[in-house]
């Protein structure tokens, strides 16, 4: 009897594309959401090198490298339908760049997983909306076409602590009560969620990048949010802020 092959396919999916919205100086990295379709391209410049030596024999050399990444988006909006995703938003601006200092991105790619390959690098952006008839989806072709080279990275997923990477709204009153959106990694498990050190109460995991949960009264200032699962808390980052007023 034949034995079973002891492989699967690899999704395509299993990419993550992050992009940097902070300053140069401090990475904040959010998830760019929507991704239908993602092709990543690295290419050998290459230079034709024979000489006498080699009897007619063709011979290369290798003087550079490029690399790029294809991607389709679904538009993303907000409940009232003209409130675009922030991070789209700010890819859209950059496309629109007059100048190759006010275009440049900072992006990073990596296998969900937390192994195989893990890139970051900085680049340029196109932004093309594919069209259509009124029944159409937003849909926009992307082209990120790096600046340099690509620099390996540890995979952000390599570690089994959570990661906060956005909160949903970012701040509230003194009194809490109010749901907070926790978006991140590594959530499945949760233990508990602390707003500067105090419980959240209701604490729902509603899938392993999200948590949502009520905020705890306070007093007025900006306080760090906590994820703590079975492997750790999560680490303090400008992502996790949330500010009481």
């Amino acid at each position: 009897m034949t034995q079973p092959t002891e492989t699967v396919t690899g999704l395509a999916r299993r990419f993550a594309v992050d992009i940097d919205m902070a300053a140069p100086a401090s990475a904040v990295w959010s998830s760019l959401p929507g991704i239908e379709e993602l092709k990543t391209v690295w290419d050998q410049r290459r230079e034709g090198d024979e000489s006498y030596d080699d009897e007619g024999g063709a011979r290369e050399t290798i003087t550079g490298s490029s690399w790029k990444l294809e991607l389709k988006i679904i538009h993303r909006a907000g409940p009232d339908g003209v409130t675009f995703n922030a991070v789209q938003e700010y890819l859209r601006g950059k496309a629109q760049a007059e100048d190759a200092l006010n275009g440049e991105i900072h992006v990073r790619w990596y296998d969900r997983s937390g192994v195989g390959e893990a890139y970051d690098g900085r680049a340029l952006v196109t932004w093309s909306p594919d069209g259509g008839n009124g029944g159409a989806r937003d849909v926009v072709t992307m082209v990120i076409s790096g600046q340099g080279k690509r620099i390996p990275i540890t995979n952000p997923n390599a570690s089994a602590l959570p990661v906060v990477s956005k909160l949903t709204p970012t701040g509230g009153g003194t009194a809490g009560g109010n749901i907070v959106t926790i978006i991140g990694r590594k959530f499945t498990g949760v233990t508990g969620v602390t707003f500067g050190g105090t419980a959240a109460t209701q604490v729902t995991l509603q899938s392993d990048s999200q948590i949502a949960c009520l905020a705890p009264a306070k007093a007025a200032g900006t306080y760090d949010v906590i994820v703590t699962t079975a492997a750790g808390a999560s680490a303090n980052t400008a992502a996790d802020n949330y500010t009481y007023a």
